[in-house]
């Protein structure tokens, strides 16, 4: 009997299974590294780290494991573990290859985080467990942002970092640079974006820097950054995804990659097709994607197309059913990228990019217009050359040195202009030096200046508007110990004045008539931000910053007669972001992310519109073999607005006086729920499960509850 309980208890003991996990850090930047291979030697076991640097093993036996770790641009590492327990802390720091690379510190195929910045990563996995079907429904359900639409497939979203814009009819705050894969992908006249092109389903990760970084980027950056980072596939596959779901709504997507010795290739096709939720909210898009990289030149050249047909619904007031609209806009884009690595001797690389992108836009009625309601046809033709060089330079092994210039010219040929105007074109550039030096093992210092010069032709009866300005950085970052990490920064943004902010004229159908304002001055913003990080505490992540930014000559259309764009008195803003992660075992997970933010009108003369001071994001997932199940909430606090559409209004000289009105508070739940086949899965959605009525734009209903299924199949 002895025997056998001792034979038992051996079996137990040498059955015993544990777990190993760590973070994956550059030990020059102290910066989480992602898609890091680790493998344990002499076996077939290995997984790459996430967008935090974590990577973990279980199931293992208790024995000596020799650990591989390898990522391009650093130095390989042999790691020796003895696993006679759980380990759940091991911090790895990797060297950087004495040759750059793309990998060293980069956003995408620009080095804009070499000064270090605490960046926001939206993963793939993310992208694809939440089932995400449009840009704007992605970015509401991230902390520190805020989006106001129509719809969400609609063309007027409003994206706003910390508070940083506002929505009014009429313009558009482009203070949030917006670029796909490093390239600036804003139309000329708005600065807006068109998301209907963005390939959602061919995202690596969504990249989101908050606050100023025009030290590197300049105009339009000073409310932050959104860099969409698109795959690179390391083998061949083809796979095909259909969704339907609630009003009528048929997604198709086929994707597929191809991988020879020297040459990449991937491409996508999709087609989107629903009829909204309410009266002219339909929509239609076709998009091609493709993207061929080649390994040996270092050289990629990516491709979008995209045609897309969308309603534009009215404001929804019952005792005013003439605010109903049949407008109708057709857009065709285009996007052409093209970028080349050169290797020089003694640790540098010269960098050249080019893009070129092109917008036509065409506004018409639906056929069921009535007769009075008809308009004229309207179009917009918008063409933008992008071009860029930067010199990098490893300086022993300590400092990192980009020095490096830019330029875009960007025409806008627009018919309700043809009396006025000839074809806008404006030029915009920059020169740009930044510096990352390693003072201690614990300490990094980043320092960035910029010149920016913006010029504007009108044609030959008009005199040419130009503006320029400098914008500064600087950022210290303190590693505390091994899993904590203090981030200060002191930085300048800069934004000359939009085209439609300074040349718009357009007349409402509610009766308000909007003007551009060609005298208006550049906006400026100073800003402090103090951020902290600790990871893997008990297998748990938190983040915290807080910042104070000021505005300076804020541009903002203000209501009056006409609507005009006017340079605001000085706004303040301030607030606190927190991000906590926690991995309950090893099937479930928690995280949440809350946001305060509290924006003033310094001088109390202009009313603060559209911006919640509480935002809470939250989700439990739970992933156990073939199956997932994800409960997401949001939360967000009520918003003032500026009822333009009231008869009861107060004049002020030529200012009017609309009252000031809230938007509820609201509370979305969402499920999504998905299962795994051999070779393909299937998924479902619910989103808003309580059929929340709400608006994030006053007299703009939202949709209720909806229901989507989809079939994915990979071969």
């Amino acid at each position: 009997m002895k025997k056998v309980f001792l034979f038992l208890f051996l079996s137990t003991l040498y059955s015993q299974t544990f777990d190993l996990s760590g973070k994956i850090i550059s030990k020059s930047s102290f910066k989480p590294i992602s898609d890091v291979n680790i493998t344990i030697q002499d076996s077939n076991l290995g997984v790459a780290s996430n967008s935090l640097g974590l990577f973990s093993f279980s199931g293992l036996k208790k024995s000596q494991y020799t650990l591989m770790v390898s990522a391009i641009g650093f130095k390989d590492l042999l790691l020796d573990i003895n696993l006679t327990e759980n380990i759940s802390n091991i911090l790895i720091e990797l060297e950087s290859e004495a040759v750059l690379s793309d990998a060293l510190d980069v956003v995408g195929r620009y080095p804009s985080k070499h000064i270090p910045y605490l960046t926001d990563n939206i993963s793939s996995e993310d992208i694809t467990d939440f089932d995400y079907q449009t840009m704007s429904e992605l970015f509401r359900n991230i902390g520190g942002i805020d989006v106001q639409m129509e719809h969400d497939n609609g063309r007027n979203a409003n994206f706003s970092i910390r508070g940083s814009s506002d929505y009014k009819p009429g313009g558009y705050n482009n203070r949030v640079l917006v670029l796909l894969d490093g390239f600036q992908i804003s139309m000329p006249y708005s600065g807006s974006i068109d998301w209907n092109a963005m390939p959602l389903d061919f995202l690596d990760r969504v990249e989101v820097l908050k606050g100023p970084v025009s030290s590197l980027y300049g105009q339009n950056s000073m409310g932050g950054i959104i860099n969409l980072v698109t795959k690179n596939f390391a083998y061949e596959f083809y796979n095909a995804k259909a969704t339907i779901g609630s009003y009528n709504t048929k997604d198709f997507n086929y994707n597929m990659s191809n991988i020879t010795d020297r040459i990449s290739y991937t491409a996508l096709l999709q087609h989107k097709k629903g009829d909204g939720h309410r009266y002219n909210s339909q929509y239609e898009q076709n998009n091609f994607y493709t993207k061929i990289f080649n390994k040996d030149k270092d050289l990629s050249v990516s491709l979008i197309v995209n045609k897309s047909i969308n309603g534009q619904p009215g404001f929804s007031v019952e005792e005013r059913p003439s605010l109903k609209s049949y407008r109708i806009s057709n857009r065709d884009s285009m996007y052409l990228q093209l970028f080349k690595k050169q290797t020089l001797q003694n640790n540098g690389n010269i960098v050249y990019s080019l893009s070129v992108n092109h917008f036509y836009t065409h506004y018409h009625d639906r056929g069921d217009t009535p007769l009075e309601e008809m308009q004229e046809d309207t179009f917009y033709n918008d063409n933008s050359l992008n071009m860029r060089a930067e010199f990098q330079k490893l300086l022993k092994n300590s400092s990192y040195l980009i020095v490096g210039t830019d330029l875009l010219v960007e025409q806008s040929d627009i018919s309700i202009y043809k009396d006025i105007y000839d074809n806008l074109l404006q030029v915009s550039g920059g020169f740009f030096a930044q510096n990352r030096l390693e003072i201690t093992e614990k300490l990094l210092l980043g320092i960035g200046l910029r010149f920016d010069f913006r010029s504007i032709n009108r044609g030959k009866q008009y005199s040419n508007k130009s503006f320029s300005d400098i914008s500064p950085k600087i950022n210290l970052t303190y590693k505390k110990d091994d899993f904590s990490t203090w981030s200060f920064a002191l930085s300048k943004g800069f934004r000359s004045p939009s085209l439609s902010e300074m040349f718009l004229q357009y007349e409402s159908d509610y009766g308000l008539n909007t003007q551009g304002n060609p005298n208006l001055k550049p906006e400026q913003l100073y800003g402090l931000d103090v951020a902290y990080d600790r990871s893997n505490i008990k297998n748990m992540n938190l983040s915290l910053s807080t910042f104070y930014y000021r505005y300076k000559d804020m541009i903002d259309f203000v209501y009056g007669l006409p609507v005009l764009a006017l340079n605001r008195s000085d706004i303040s803003s301030c607030g606190i972001e927190a991000n906590y992660n926690y991995k309950i075992n090893n099937n479930l997970n928690l995280s949440a992310g809350y946001t305060y933010l509290r924006v003033n009108d310094i001088n109390n003369t202009d009313p603060i519109l559209y911006r919640p001071k509480h935002k809470l994001v939250s989700s439990l997932k739970q992933k156990k073999g073939k199956v997932s199940h994800i409960i997401s909430i949001k939360y967000q606090s009520k918003q003032d607005y500026q009822d333009f559409l009231s008869d009861d209004r107060e004049y002020e000289g030529s200012e009017i006086k609309f009252p000031i009105e809230q938007l509820d508070a609201l509370f979305l739940v969402n499920y999504n729920g998905s299962y795994e086949l051999k070779n393909s899965k299937v998924s479902f959605k619910i989103s808003n499960i309580f059929d929340v009525k709400y608006e994030l734009i006053q007299d703009f209903p939202m949709p209720g509850r909806m229901l989507g299924l989809s079939y994915e199949m990979s071969f």
